[in-house]
């Protein structure tokens, strides 16, 4: 019993662990994306036609419909979660004038893959826009090892940019 006891203890304080440094990496981009005056959240839900849209982005077995956003008068920021291949990558994607202008990886916890966090691979989202069908208007190179998270980060990145169309209650074209 005891036992058993402290290996829930245990489990309960890595996943605080966890969980604080997930909010750690997204206070401090956060902040420095910002100059320190970082806006207030948003919060976007998603209702109707949108939400097929981002069910065909990411996969029919998607379900979150609440989306939080930071904005001011330049640009917005979006920090989502996509599956890698077995754990969630949290990114963030910097949005001014309805493209990409910076994608970041915040936290990366699978064991292979982890070069899409790396500036050669990131910098290929710069100024990438979605077109009507939801595609990137720009070629991604793929990372030999790393298709899944690459593909999570496409997705991501396509996700982003359909949010902030929405949010901006389409005026990106």
């Amino acid at each position: 019993m005891i036992k058993l006891l402290k290996i829930l203890i245990f489990t309960y304080l890595l996943i605080g662990h966890a969980h604080t440094k997930q909010s750690e990496a997204e206070t401090s981009f956060l902040s420095e994306t910002f100059n320190g005056d970082v806006p207030k959240k948003q919060r976007l839900i998603v209702k109707g036609e949108a939400k097929d849209q981002i069910k065909s982005i990411m996969g029919n077995k998607y379900k979150k419909r609440l989306f939080s956003y930071w904005q001011n008068d330049t640009q917005q920021v979006w920090i989502l979660n996509s599956i890698g291949k077995y754990k969630p990558i949290t990114a963030a994607f910097s949005i001014q004038n309805c493209s990409v202008k910076s994608a970041h990886v915040l936290v990366y916890r699978e064991q292979h893959g982890y070069e899409i966090k790396y500036p050669f691979f990131l910098t290929q989202f710069t100024d990438a826009r979605i077109d009507s069908a939801l595609k990137l208007d720009t070629k991604i190179d793929n990372i030999s090892a790393a298709t899944l998270s690459v593909n999570s980060m496409k997705r991501m990145a396509k996700m982003a940019l359909l949010l902030s169309k929405l949010s901006n209650e389409n005026s990106c074209t």
